[in-house]
């Protein structure tokens, strides 16, 4: 049985720990560093993140990824050093 994304009183319930898993897959920004709470207010996170939940999307956004190879070879030529 699946549980059901909003709470008693209707509402969608929202984590921080659904903030962080968002902030590492979507953007893909450190949760801890400067950028992320103006990341999060500029950008209606927590409403995405009720929106992504209602619609059972949520956990496929914020799934880990596997690199392909030339995905991964371009992200070593365009990464900083």
């Amino acid at each position: 049985m699946q549980q059901s994304p909003v709470d008693l009183f209707g509402e969608v319930v929202v984590t921080q720990q659904d903030v962080r898993a968002w902030l590492l897959a979507v953007p893909r920004i450190d949760p801890d560093g400067p950028r992320a709470g103006h990341y999060v207010r500029g950008y209606g996170v927590v409403a995405k993140i009720a929106h992504a939940k209602l619609y059972g999307t949520f956990d496929q956004l914020t799934a880990p990824r596997l690199i392909e190879p030339q995905s991964a070879e371009w992200w070593h030529r365009m990464a900083w050093a």
